[in-house]
This record gives structure tokens, sequence and C-alpha cells, in this order.
């Protein structure tokens, strides 16, 4: 009785998850009903407090913030997921190269064992012909099984080492895309995480500078809804490559959510950091807008820029939150510019 209401309740909240997506416009993809059924389900708050967010503020969700809401909240789970199913696979394999060598080692001391017992009737005082016959057939024996025994051990280690080498492939690049933004290809916000604690830990011990630059793309709502969430994808990628384009060394960039995207400069000071912003804006700023199916010219973007660099000692909120303050200014001051932080003393 219990399972026949449960199961109810399960169709209730599968078939509330295909109305939403119907009711938003959404293309029915898996993660996105994976999501609107774990938000009618209410087994995700974070989740929930976030679709509700956006339907309050813009009456509407795009498929570029489901994408975020699925990356930000379920997407890590599925990443670690992938992860563990990866090392799993690999620690198999492992276990079948060790139990391969195990039987090597004993198959190496029956060997030995057998050719000592045969240098044992060897060494009688007057060995026989035919006792010597007996024991080079059967030396000439156990040779041919050591060695039929080395090949197929040989064949199943380079199985192995093939397996093992392709899913060390499998592993580095689950990595490498958990850490990566999927429509624009530069790091997610994951990524900008871990790379702002490490260079923020760096700069700290080595007393170089680190700047930051906080950047948003000016008016790309008006931009998503006059010409369509297709071209507002186009720009996206549009600034992720150009920002990579316009970077070097150890520079990092990253989709830091929705239009915003962050820049670490390591090793440059403030002002240097503010011609680095400046050169990203003017580079995005001379970029045309084309649709692809007609080359119309949709006009060019601009993009808003804050600028600080890290004090010693502070946290790395602090540092963020400064040049989220000096972006702010700059959109107040009339956008397409940069604005550098205030310095504490």
């Amino acid at each position: 009785m219990i399972r026949t209401i449960m199961s109810q309740q399960e169709h209730h909240w599968a078939r509330q998850a295909l109305q939403r997506l119907e009711k938003e416009g959404l293309p029915p993809l898996p993660k996105f009903y994976e999501m609107f059924y774990i938000y009618y389900a209410g087994k995700n708050a974070n989740l929930q407090m976030a679709i509700d967010t956006l339907a309050r503020e813009f009456g509407s969700i795009t498929m570029q913030q489901c994408e975020n809401i699925y990356n930000a909240h379920l997407g890590i789970d599925n990443e670690h997921k992938a992860l563990n199913d990866a090392n799993t696979a690999l620690e198999a394999e492992l276990k079948k190269v060790m139990t391969m060598i195990d039987e090597a080692s004993s198959g190496t001391k029956k060997f030995d064992a057998t050719l000592t017992s045969f240098a044992g009737d060897l060494n009688q005082e007057k060995p026989q012909i035919d006792m010597l016959k007996i024991v080079v057939a059967r030396v000439a024996q156990e040779t041919k099984t050591m060695a039929d025994q080395n090949k197929r051990l040989q064949e199943r280690l380079k199985d192995s080492t093939d397996q093992i080498s392709e899913l060390r492939f499998n592993l580095d690049k689950t990595r490498q895309e958990s850490l990566q933004d999927p429509l624009t290809e530069v790091g997610n916000r994951k990524f900008f995480d871990a790379e702002v604690e490490r260079l923020v830990k760096e700069a700290a011990t080595n007393g170089e500078p680190l700047s930051l630059c906080m950047i948003d793309i000016d008016f790309f709502k008006k931009f998503n809804d006059n010409y369509g969430h297709q071209v507002g994808d186009q720009v996206l990628k549009l600034v992720g490559r150009t920002l990579k384009e316009n970077v070097k060394g150890r520079d990092v960039v990253a989709r830091y959510g929705g239009e915003e995207f962050a820049v670490l400069l390591p090793q440059t000071r403030l002002e240097d950091a503010g011609r680095v912003a400046n050169l990203l804006r003017i580079s995005v700023g001379n970029k045309r807008i084309t649709r692809k199916n007609t080359q119309e010219t949709l006009g060019t973007i601009t993009l808003s820029v804050g600028v600080t660099q890290y004090r010693i000692g502070e946290t790395v909120g602090t540092m963020i939150e400064r040049a989220d303050t000096a972006l702010y200014k700059a959109k107040g001051d009339g956008r397409n510019q940069v604005a550098m932080a205030v310095l504490p003393q």
C-alpha cells in the first residue's frame, strides 16, 4: 500500500516537471527534467530557492539560467560520481595487475624449486644416461610451461596497461570538464574558487602582487530579450574566447556566473591590471555580433570592469567584494569603462 502511494506521488512530480518545462518553453533535456523533478519533490532546498528567485525576478527561466542552476546545485554531485566511478575502475585494473604480479612470482618460485630438484638428481655420484634424458626432458617441459605462462601474463599485462591508460585519460578528461564552463569553454565558478584561493596563498607567501578584474557584459539581458537566447549564448562565447585570447601566461579566466566573468592576474600590480582590463574591454568592443543564419549585424557589445589588488592579510571575500564595488561604480558611471578600486591603507 505504501509503495502504491509513493509511486503515485513520484508520478505526480514527474508530470509537474514536464508541465513546467513546457510552460517555460524549455527543451525536455534529461538534466532539466531531473532539476524540476527534484524541485517539485522538495529534495534540494537551495535549488528550490534559486528557481523561485529567478521566477520572481524575471517571470520565466531561460535555458542558460537552467544550465547555471543545474551546474551550481546538481552538477557537482554528478562530477563526483563520474570521478568516483573512474577511480573505482582504475583501482580494479591495478588490482588485476597486482594479482598478475603475484601469479608471476609464484610461477617463478615453482620453476626455481623444480630446477633445484633437477639439480639434486644430477648431483648423484653417477647419474645414468636414462636419468639425464629424463631430467633434460623435464627441464624442457618446465621451461616451455614457464614461457607459455609468461607469454599469457605479458598479454594480460598489456591489456590491463591499455585499459589503465584509457581510464587515466578519461579520469583526467572528467576532472578537466568538471572545472570548465561548457558554454564559454573558460573556467567555471568551481575553477575560479580553487584558483583564487591558490593564488592568494601564493601572493601572501611570496609577497608578489595579485590583481582581480570583475567583468560584466553591459545590457546583456536586454540583448538576450531582443535577439533571443541563442544569440545571447553566442555573445557569452565571444566574450569568453576574447578574454582568453588577450591574457597570457599564468593569468586565469573564468565565468563567475551569468554574464559576469573574472580574470585573475598574478604578478600584476593594480595600475598594470587596469591597463589589461582596458585592453580586454576594447578587444571585446571591437567585435561585431552577427546572426549566423542570416549574417545580419546586430551591433557590438561592451564591458564594465572593476579592478582591485589583493592586500596581504585580507580574505578572498574582501578582495572580491572590493572588485565588485568598483564594477558597480563602472556601471553606475555609464558602463563601457574600467573602474579602479580604492585600496585600503
